[in-house]
């Protein structure tokens, strides 16, 4: 399975196999939906049953508490990561948390936050190399995209700024 895309991190919580030990309705914050929308799959063992991984970073995470949040967790664990990255900063911003501007590693189009962003793309981007396509992953993370494909949308991009999200890209459409 294909875990960049969502809805397979959150199939793999529902394995015959094993399911996610923990339930909503008990209070905790860790469900399935947070954890993939954190970019974890389900990855469990007989020593380890609420183990999770990220499908970019590879970090496996466990032991997870009711008021654990995921993206944070994520953040915490793995400032490095990409995706944890770029949902810390959406988070922040959905929360209405003020943008740090002193940090212009951070700014919306320093080269930093640029290549974070196109390291979501990785080799997933369904348009990269396609002949008359002139929409790149490099292009869509300089216009301030990230990678969030779905079973039903394998273009969708999320712009951790303003919030929109888009898909069904044409070959000239111009990201900006």
């Amino acid at each position: 399975m294909s875990m960049y895309l969502y809805d397979n991190r959150l199939k793999s919580f529902t394995s015959k196999k094993m399911k996610w030990p923990y339930k909503s309705s008990d209070g905790y914050k860790p469900t399935p939906e947070t954890l993939s929308l954190a970019g974890f799959y389900f990855n469990p063992s007989k020593k380890s049953p609420d183990n999770v991984t990220c499908y970019l970073c590879h970090k496996s995470m466990d032991c997870w508490r009711p008021d654990d949040v995921p993206c944070e967790e994520h953040f915490t664990n793995s400032p490095d990561c990409v995706w944890a990255i770029c949902q810390h900063i959406k988070k922040e911003l959905d929360n209405n948390i003020p943008f740090n501007w002193d940090n212009e590693a951070q700014w919306p189009n320093s080269k930093n936050m640029c290549d974070i962003r196109f390291k979501t793309f990785k080799n997933w981007w369904p348009h990269d190399g396609k002949k008359g396509w002139a929409i790149t992953s490099k292009k869509m993370a300089k216009a301030g995209f990230y990678f969030a494909p779905t079973y039903t949308s394998e273009d969708n991009v999320f712009c951790m700024y303003c919030g929109i999200e888009l898909d069904c890209w044409e070959p000239d459409d111009d990201p900006v």
